[in-house]
């Protein structure tokens, strides 16, 4: 496998202009100390926080699921929130800044501590897969392998970028500091080679792995996890850490190498990183929506692993806000049926004081509801009931078909909103109204399994 994938798309105008302002900003930033660069990205994370809504709501979501153990209060949540963005502001310019400067220059803003836990593998002959989430400045992880020796070959494996010109820059620079890439599309026997010959090989284990993941809790919260790292270490032989970077003062980071059991499986994986991501929560990137739910199915999982088994052993629950249609009792089915399958799901009943005898379950819970309430008030109630658990609301699944109710989730932010005997707008999903009880049942396996992992 060739250290560098070949380009395939010939770049477009819009690439050029990219690319050109890119280098122009690169350039600019080339005249500041890093330390002035990284304190003007923290004002532009001030500025995106003040100004940009839909991110502040995202990433709300996000540290109210890593942190729903804890259950901060909301005013702790809004300054780790508005946190946040000033960390990223400043990481973010401050990588761009940090990838022109000479790697001896670069070292002077970096403190690492644990490099034992890699040399000594390295220094036996074995290599070593580095667990890591994109966190801090993310060109201080380029320092690492060279603090191995200069014989140690290793770099990450990344997904290339939409830009054919920044992607061969980038390639360029990394391979020219020796440095080796791994196109994540090329394959496992590239990084494996590297890892027998002793070296060292990253993976960024906190994304999304789709239909092609491992289903475990990821803090607490039930998610499609890559098992890569374990699988990599287990075929080569090869010890695994983790690592954080987190900020120290404006300009200097810390770099924090611990190690993982050998052997270890993706579920203990993945608790070896939220203890480095929890060094500082406020230095994780936590622009990507990494629990997002199908707007369609939203407690699917695209995998050939039905969730039931691993939803077992969530902690973080998946929250459906949920109405009943009035003299249906069969209707309840449906939420029973539902909590078989997903036993990680809490349903908040939005109870209008009518209802028909509910499961006896404390995983649903009764939010009242006054159905006389003016409809410019139901973004309000939505609102409260959000805010009755630490974790947030996931999708609204109204079965009474109240579209008032389903354009105020819209307007909350919810993925999916499903309803019974609906269609067109808010509704992300409409069904037709069950007839009986087997019926239910199957609109809430409908929610659940796909075709991939259905039972036979």
């Amino acid at each position: 496998m060739s250290d560098a994938p070949e380009e395939t798309k010939p770049p477009t105008l819009a690439h050029r202009l990219e690319y050109a302002l890119y280098r122009a900003v690169e350039g600019v930033l080339g005249l500041a100390s890093l330390e002035t660069v990284t304190r003007a990205g923290e004002v532009l994370g001030m500025a995106a926080w003040l100004l940009s809504p839909k991110h502040r709501r995202l990433v709300t979501r996000n540290l109210r699921i890593a942190t729903a153990a804890e259950a901060p209060a909301a005013a702790e949540t809004r300054r780790r929130v508005r946190e946040t963005f000033i960390r990223a502001g400043g990481n973010m310019l401050g990588s761009i800044r940090a990838v022109t400067m000479q790697p001896a220059e670069l070292r002077k803003h970096i403190a690492i501590t644990g490099l034992e836990h890699m040399r000594i593998p390295v220094e036996s002959g074995r290599g070593v897969v580095v667990v890591w989430s994109h966190m801090g400045n993310w060109e201080v992880l380029a320092q690492l392998v060279p603090e191995l020796g200069g014989s140690v070959r290793g770099g990450p494996i990344y997904r290339p970028l939409e830009n054919p010109l920044l992607d061969r820059l980038t390639i360029q620079r990394r391979t020219q500091q020796g440095a080796v890439l791994f196109n994540k599309h090329d394959g496992f026997l590239g990084p494996a080679a590297v890892l027998r010959g002793g070296g060292a090989v990253s993976v960024m284990t906190d994304q999304r792995a789709g239909g092609h993941g491992e289903l475990c809790p990821f803090f607490g919260r039930l998610s499609s996890c890559t098992p890569l790292p374990g699988l990599l270490a287990r075929r080569t032989g090869a010890a695994m850490v983790t690592i954080s970077i987190t900020s120290l003062t404006t300009g200097r980071w810390r770099l924090a190498i611990r190690p993982v059991p050998d052997k270890a499986r993706t579920p203990e994986i993945l608790r070896h990183l939220e203890t480095a991501m929890r060094d500082r929560l406020t230095d994780v990137f936590w622009f990507h929506d990494r629990w997002r739910v199908d707007s369609i199915r939203p407690l699917s999982f695209f995998t050939k692993e039905a969730p039931t088994e691993a939803a077992r052993s969530a902690t973080v629950p998946t929250r459906l806000v949920a109405t009943l249609p009035p003299g249906n009792p069969a209707a309840v089915e449906c939420l029973a049926a539902l909590l078989e399958l997903r036993p990680d799901a809490r349903i908040d009943v939005l109870d209008p004081g009518d209802l028909a005898p509910l499961p006896d379950d404390s995983r649903i819970v009764r939010f009242p509801w006054d159905r006389g309430v003016p409809v410019e008030h139901l973004t309000g109630l939505l609102e409260r009931c959000d805010a009755s658990h630490p974790a947030p609301l996931d999708c609204a699944w109204l079965l009474d078909g109240d579209r008032d109710l389903a354009r105020a989730a819209e307007r909350l932010g919810l993925r999916a909103i499903i309803g019974a005997g609906v269609d067109g707008k808010p509704w992300t999903r409409g069904y037709p109204v069950p007839a009986d009880a087997a019926g239910w049942r199957e609109l809430a396996a409908e929610l659940v399994l796909t075709r991939k992992n259905r039972p036979a």
